[in-house]
């Protein structure tokens, strides 16, 4: 893959994720940390 296409990868996942965090209760906050972290 060329540089571009993992860039734009990279921006959209963390549009998605920081979209998904902040929809998400406080509560799973954390758990789903985890998992992100894990991956």
């Amino acid at each position: 893959m060329t540089f571009i296409a993992i860039l734009s990868i990279f921006v959209l996942a963390c549009f998605v994720g920081y979209y998904v965090v902040w929809s998400v209760t406080p509560a799973l906050h954390t758990p789903l940390m985890a998992v992100t972290n894990a991956i």
